[in-house]
C-alpha cells in the first residue's frame, strides 16, 4: 500500500508571517507551487494557497501589496502522518474540502500533498489496469 510520503512534495517552502500577499504570490509563481506555508519564527503558523489568493484577496478587492499574508492564511494547518495510506489522505482532503495537506513525520511538517499529487497516484493505478 502506497504511503502519503511517497507522493508528497518536499522540501516544504515557506514565507514569513510579515510578508505581503504580493510577495507570497511572486514566490509561489517563481517556484511553480500552489501553496506555501507561513512561518512565524521557527513555527508554521498557517498555509496560503492559490485559492486563498483568488477568493480572499482578488475576490474581496484587497490590495496585494499592503495586505499581510497573515490576514488571508488558513490556520490551523491540517496535516497527516507520512506513513498513512494515500487513500486515507484522499478521504481526509475530500471531507475537509482542502486541496493541500501538510505531511508530518514525528509531528514535524516534512512535505505537502496536493490534489495534483493525488491525481498522479490514482492515474498510476488506472494505467496498471489497462
Amino acid at each position: 500500500m502506497d504511503e502519503i510520503g511517497d507522493y508528497m512534495v518536499s522540501p516544504v517552502l515557506s514565507i514569513d508571517l510579515e510578508s505581503s500577499v504580493q510577495e507570497a504570490a511572486m514566490f509561489m509563481t517563481a517556484n511553480n507551487i500552489g501553496s506555501l506555508l507561513v512561518k512565524a519564527l521557527d513555527e508554521y503558523a498557517g498555509i496560503v494557497t492559490e485559492t486563498d489568493l483568488t477568493r480572499k484577496v482578488l475576490g474581496k478587492g484587497l490590495n496585494p501589496e499592503s495586505t499581510p499574508i497573515s490576514e488571508i492564511m488558513t490556520s490551523p494547518i491540517l496535516s497527516m502522518d507520512c506513513y498513512l495510506p494515500v487513500e486515507e489522505a484522499n478521504r481526509f482532503m475530500h471531507k475537509n474540502k482542502i486541496r493541500h495537506l501538510a505531511v508530518t513525520e514525528d509531528d514535524k511538517i516534512v512535505g505537502i500533498l496536493s490534489v495534483k499529487d493525488l491525481v498522479a497516484y490514482f492515474s498510476k493505478d488506472f494505467r496498471m489496469q489497462e
